[in-house]
């Protein structure tokens, strides 16, 4: 405890006097007190994992996250040339992973099985391990201290192109609630949110040409490294930013036009790049599906299988699992994103692998299958839409948590409603930068909703894009025109 306190202390002076956490225009305290804060968020976060889900135990990806850190850690104090081949993704075999990690789950599940890759965050993790003795709120802290730096960056890119003072659009980022709730955790998130900032200030501020290509560069590497399908948004809204820049001259209704007709040929020409798109699609809502619905998912020699909850009366389920009657099951190849295979299976003796074992989730909501189907995904835009952009609703089921995302997600749907009603003239530059926001948002809406019939996952993984939502508001409002907290309902 001791310890802990005497590292966020050192963190806290760093905060306060490293040069990479000045901003002009904002009192020495700002940051400091925003990692406080921030860290206070983080420690609520562990708090709800442990004693709301986790029943006095951190539960979910934060607990896995840290074990086989800790499981990798353990592998320098036993052979140092593994370690670092591991940390490097040299000898990354399964062989390898079950001579050092045996009892990993998200480190051998393979790249694109049933749980998203996560390697890069445990690695991460597993540095820090070398001084943070497993003590979690260091790694707390550290990861508090990325996601204050994400704010900073943000407002370093954005305060020329709004009309609110640097001292507000700071807090008002800052305090965005599913922003500052996720990017307060041990997770993938105050990664991603680090890479997001770095690229778009890297993007936006003009600074020295060596500069801008260090932090283009750094934010790139760690939207690669941690949550790539971010990146993939973004250079879609590029390319469209790019169309409507210097192609059609900031006329939307064109670009708009000209950019559903480039995504018409493209599937056209290119069907082969079209049907992986598709398929890669379908693999992930289907894999969703299955932990959202609950299942068993048993790890074979060369694959995984899938079976539903009404076959576990086929199954002996122990430490082991053992199939004691014929039934039909899924198979997953190891890192193949190929659609599963409805396969039927005789009772040989063979012992599996529990590797994923779920009741399922609370917050699931039936999702239309895509099915490899280009054309079912085009129908079923208006559900995925609907589902990440406006979902919770307040009949869905969830936790008493729910009730927080619904009010954030109306609050932010009436701030952009308001920001248009009190907008202010815009530059072209401005309404580029608004555009390329939009459609950034609405591409992660869009995947986010095609893929994840899951309620807790989808609030989650959402907040770049209503992120973006936000800060499209604070570019188009004008302050001059509220006057007071009065006219903000007025």
């Amino acid at each position: 405890m001791i310890y802990t306190i005497i590292f966020f202390l050192v963190l806290l002076g760093l905060v306060r006097y490293s040069r990479f956490f000045q901003l002009i225009d904002l009192p020495n305290y700002t940051l400091p007190l925003a990692f406080i804060l921030k860290f206070f968020i983080g420690f609520l976060f562990n708090i709800i994992h442990e004693y709301t889900y986790g029943f006095g135990d951190l539960s979910h990806d934060g607990s896995v996250f840290m074990f086989e850190a800790s499981q990798l850690n353990a592998v320098f104090y036993k052979n140092p040339t593994a370690y670092f081949k591991f940390l490097v993704g040299i000898d990354d075999t399964a062989k390898s992973v079950m001579t050092y990690m045996p009892k990993t789950v998200y480190w051998s599940a393979g790249d694109l099985t049933l749980i998203n890759d996560n390697k890069n965050v445990i690695r991460i993790h597993s540095i820090i391990q070398f001084f943070s003795f497993n003590q979690i709120y260091i790694h707390v802290s550290i990861f508090c201290v990325f996601s204050i730096y994400g704010v900073k960056n943000l407002v370093e890119a954005f305060k020329k192109n709004v009309s609110l003072p640097v001292k507000t659009l700071f807090w008002f980022l800052f305090i965005i609630p599913s922003t500052l709730f996720w990017t307060s955790s041990i997770l993938k998130e105050p990664l991603l949110f680090l890479g997001f900032s770095l690229l778009i200030k890297g993007i936006l501020n003009e600074d020295k040409t060596w500069k801008k290509i260090t932090t283009i560069g750094i934010g790139t590497l760690l939207l690669i490294g941690f949550k790539p399908y971010i990146l993939v948004c973004i250079i879609i809204a590029l390319t469209a930013w790019a169309i409507y820049r210097f192609i059609f001259n900031y006329r939307f209704v064109f670009t708009f036009i000209s950019s559903i007709a480039l995504l018409v040929v493209f599937g056209s020409v290119f069907s082969n790049q079209r049907a992986t798109v598709v398929n890669y699609l379908t693999r992930k809502q289907f894999d969703f599906v299955n932990v959202g619905k609950g299942g068993l998912h048993v790890q074979a020699d060369t694959c995984f299988y899938y079976f539903q909850p009404f076959q576990y009366e086929n199954l002996s389920i122990q430490k082991d699992v053992v199939l004691l009657k014929p039934c039909d099951a899924y198979v997953m190849r190891f890192g193949s994103t190929q659609r599963p295979k409805k396969v039927h299976l005789i009772p040989t003796g063979e012992h599996w692998k529990i590797h994923y074992y779920t009741k399922g989730c609370l917050s699931f909501i039936e999702t239309t299958p895509i099915n490899n189907s280009a054309l079912q995904l085009i129908k079923n835009i208006p559900e995925a839409l609907t589902n990440s952009i406006l979902r919770p609703f307040p009949t869905d089921h969830g936790s008493y948590l729910i009730w927080l995302s619904i009010f954030e997600t109306w609050a932010i749907l009436y701030f952009m409603i308001l920001s248009f009603i009190k907008r202010r003239s815009l530059s072209y530059k401005n309404k580029g930068l608004a555009f390329a926001l939009g459609i950034f948002a609405l591409s992660l809406f869009l995947l986010i909703g095609f893929t994840t019939p899951v309620l807790g996952a989808m609030v989650r993984y959402r907040f770049p894009a209503q992120l973006a939502l936000i800060l499209i508001g604070i570019i188009i409002i004008d302050t001059k025109k509220i006057k007071s907290w009065k006219t903000l309902f007025l």
